[in-house]
């Protein structure tokens, strides 16, 4: 009893002095809180930049918190966090310490880890909690109106706009050499969707999700179910995929085998015909554990059923074989590309690959090139540049490499909404934050 008493107090004690510290934290009026929201930007950064770090350091911190996402994550927690991180070692005192005792130490290294490099910009732990606490509100927001708000380029099915070729693309998908000089050069559209894909560095990893999420659910294909339940519908198609020849032919040193009886160049030719709603299935069968499925799975050769295992198997077997090295340096598929540091075993990220192209890079112009380029105008270079990939020569390789980069992308989205997590090992900075 004496030491369940002692308990009592010291839990006690702990949140009298937690409750004194948030009241540090307490706003009057609005006008403090607006003199708190213009200070609380980290120096020698914008202010969509600054807000950026500061959502990216709150998510990171929420994640190691227990049982919480970003927006409903502990003020005071968080607040005590910040407040370790800027203050110096000499200021801290008795009280505060015992205060981090009851957080989690990852969350400290975590912030020092994002933050720390900032300590000397960072604005007052105050400050910088009400643009937490503005962010916070922004998302709660964000996540009710993200279904309603457009994402997509106002450019994309604009003929006028995206078209000058008639396809009637944006920019960034009709010109694979696309980068920052073309938004100088072209008009870009002023739309919502633009300033959102702008301003994306606000939204929280947890509301980017749920949006994701709840786009994957609404897109699914409906799929009627079959009489008996524990049989698949008819609408899920059989894929027939002989792992065994692909193994061997992998082992091989012959290019042509590779490509053509590989796992991937197999789920290739089964799907060549199959619509974008065929894939957006997600039916879920009895017995098979929950897992979600657009097709089923026959594995020649092996004598197993598809309960889910194979199905998820010749995914991860497609992710291994695309990133396959041969013993000349290459890619077995040629459908990626390892990158510089990949090939040079040199600096970091030396197991990234980056999507391949053609060797033959000559555009339609090539023959009269030498001659014509001293001829062109300046806009007419810059459409010659800009829209390379409408200008550039097709040859067959180039074709299938298109064309594989493009299932491929099919495949990994399938992947993603059947919740099969697949190894694709691409740059963070030049594809994967893009995307985020």
């Amino acid at each position: 009893a004496i030491r369940n008493n002692g308990c009592t107090n010291d839990l006690e004690s702990v949140e009298s002095k937690r409750n004194a510290f948030l009241e540090t934290f307490n706003v009057k009026d609005i006008d403090e809180f607006s003199d708190l929201l213009a200070t609380g930007k980290i120096r020698r950064c914008n202010e969509l930049e600054s807000d950026s770090l500061i959502a990216a350091a709150y998510g990171r911190i929420a994640d190691v918190l227990p049982h919480c996402d970003e927006i409903e994550c502990s003020f005071a927690d968080c607040a005590l966090i910040m407040t370790n991180l800027s203050l110096p070692q000499s200021s801290k005192n008795i009280e505060l310490d015992d205060l981090f005792k009851t957080i989690d130490s990852v969350a400290f290294e975590v912030a020092s880890e994002s933050l720390l490099h900032l300590s000397d910009d960072l604005p007052s732990p105050k400050s910088l909690m009400a643009r937490m606490a503005m962010l916070r509100a922004l998302n709660r927001r964000a996540r009710l109106g993200l279904p309603w708000l457009p994402v997509r380029p106002s450019q994309e099915g604009s003929a006028i706009f995206g078209g000058l070729a008639g396809f009637g693309p944006p920019l960034e998908r009709a010109g694979r050499s696309f980068d920052s000089n073309s938004q100088s050069i072209w008009v870009q559209v002023p739309s919502i969707s633009a300033r959102l894909r702008k301003c994306r560095g606000l939204l929280f990893c947890s509301v980017k999700r749920s949006f994701v999420d709840s786009v994957m659910d609404t897109t699914a294909t409906p799929t009627p179910l079959s009489h008996d339940e524990y049989e698949l519908p008819r609408e899920v198609r059989t894929v027939r995929v002989n792992r065994l020849k692909a193994r061997r032919a992998i082992a091989s040193d012959d290019s042509g085998l590779k490509r053509k009886h590989s796992v991937f160049s197999q789920l290739q030719r089964e799907m060549r015909g199959w619509s974008g709603a065929t894939l957006r299935r997600g039916f879920i069968a009895k017995g098979h554990g929950g897992q979600k499925r657009a097709f089923k799975v026959k594995l020649v050769g092996e004598g197993v059923n598809d309960y889910s295992g194979p199905y998820r198997e010749v995914f991860t077997d497609a992710m291994r074989e695309i990133t396959d090295i041969d013993s000349s340096g290459n890619t077995s598929l040629g459908i990626l590309e390892p990158t510089a540091n990949n090939q040079g075993g040199v600096g970091e990220g030396r197991d990234l690959f980056l999507f391949a192209q053609s060797s033959d890079k000559k555009n339609r112009f090539d023959e009269v090139s030498v001659h014509l380029t001293t001829s062109l105008s300046t806009e007419e270079q810059h459409l010659l540049t800009t829209f390379s990939s409408l200008t550039q020569k097709q040859d067959e390789i180039s074709r299938e490499i298109e064309e594989s980069l493009v299932f491929l992308g099919r495949l990994v989205g399938t992947a993603c909404r059947h919740g099969i997590p697949v190894d694709l090992p691409l740059p963070l900075g030049i594809f994967w934050k893009r995307l985020a």
